[in-house]
């Protein structure tokens, strides 16, 4: 009988160990010696080892897989993201990489499984983008206004060919979506943070209507065989084509805020957005991510969470701040790779904390760390597999 041991980054979680093949099964190395105790008559000797390579071959042949350097890659990734290595899991997942140039592909497909959106295609996709820094929301977000103004202007030059209702009728729509870009950008200029998360999920939705009743006029302008048509046509296309990638922005959001199955690969679970950066244009976006309430995944609680906080900043640098919130006591972790950064932290402390007092805060510590931290880590977690053992029973 064979199984594997694992922490993962914190020594008391244990693992499922219905999450891993029969043959690689997780559990908790200091549990052992008092599983053994507690069974004192069953004593039969142990060998403990690290998990190895010779270990991911054998797993892959209980599942009746060739024994090759992409299929070790695929199991190994399973099970970094707490994925389980059942026939069908591996199935779906060698399947989303196939024919593929691999790259981050893999890595997307694996955790789009973990959390429960396998053979989602636009899910991995859209992971994917992420994965590679490739996802920018204030430059779809600018886009998509300056499209939906510009299709606005152009509507009355197709007065002879358009119904005049049907033009104040798309107006109408457009205009409200041209108020949401414009709200959202009154917001990032008042620092609402709390305004612009709360509607984004609502917007998603939205945006769907707009990218159905776009694909509904062109439909309509496809059957008139006119030149006039045709550069209405390639107006909306282009309005739905930024829709489409606002749309996407948001979604990924979406994705990235939703739970693995598997929940012992973490303490801590987040929300996570970005909004537009203010303090520049040209700026990358402002990622936040706001810990999950245990007892409720869909809500914060706003007496005991952790905001994390990862910003570029045109005087100071990168900076990625961790806020642990317990009560009305806050602790402030601030990395940075800048050392005048670090003391310019350490410098404002005490405005920091006259101005949480004014909101009913105490801040009892504040860190300055010269050091780059990986949001990416806290969002989508992993096992530590270097933490993973076998361990073979003798019976």
């Amino acid at each position: 009988m064979q199984n594997i041991s694992g922490d993962v980054n914190r020594p008391q979680q244990t693992v499922d160990s219905k999450s891993l093949p029969k043959s690689i099964q997780e559990i908790n190395d200091n549990q052992t010696s008092a599983k053994t105790a507690d069974k004192a008559l069953q004593k039969t000797p142990e060998y403990v080892r690290i998990l190895n390579s010779q270990d991911i071959s054998q797993a892959l042949l209980n599942l009746q897989k060739a024994v090759t350097p992409e299929n070790k890659q695929i199991l190994t990734t399973m099970l970094l993201y707490g994925v389980e290595a059942s026939p069908e899991a591996f199935d779906l997942v060698e399947q989303a990489v196939k024919g593929s140039k691999r790259g981050n592909k893999l890595e997307a497909s694996v955790i789009a499984y973990s959390k429960g959106l396998e053979g989602n295609a636009k899910a991995v996709d859209l992971i994917s983008k992420f994965l590679s820094h490739n996802v920018q929301l204030s430059g779809s977000l600018a886009s998509l206004g300056i499209g939906l103004q510009g299709l606005k202007n152009a509507l009355p030059g197709f007065s002879a060919f358009l119904d005049p209702s049907l033009i104040a009728g798309i107006a109408g729509f457009l205009d409200d979506f041209l108020d949401d870009t414009k709200r959202i950008k009154k917001q990032v200029d008042n620092l609402d943070i709390k305004g612009l998360l709360s509607k984004q999920s609502d917007l998603v939705q939205d945006l769907r209507y707009l990218q159905d009743f776009l694909k509904g006029i062109n439909k309509k302008l496809s059957s008139s065989n006119n030149l006039i048509a045709d550069n209405l046509k390639k107006i909306i296309k282009g309005v739905e084509k930024d829709s489409s990638k606002f749309h996407d922005v948001l979604l990924t959001q979406l994705i990235l805020s939703k739970s693995p199955a598997n929940q012992q690969i973490a303490e801590e679970f987040f929300h996570y957005w970005m909004i537009p950066n203010p303090m520049a244009k040209g700026l990358k976006d402002i990622e936040v991510m706001v810990s999950k309430d245990p007892k409720n995944k869909k809500k914060v609680n706003p007496d005991k969470t952790t905001i994390v906080i990862k910003c570029e900043t045109s005087d100071l640098g990168d900076l990625t701040i961790i806020i642990e919130i317990n009560n009305k006591q806050m602790a402030y972790k601030i990395y940075t790779s800048n050392e005048l950064t670090q003391k310019f932290v350490l410098d404002e402390v005490p405005e920091l904390k006259k101005s949480m007092e004014e909101l009913n805060y105490e801040v009892t510590q504040v860190q300055a760390l010269k050091k780059i931290i990986n949001i990416e880590k806290l969002l989508l977690p992993t096992f530590n597999l270097n933490d993973m053992k076998r361990i073979s029973t003798e019976v």
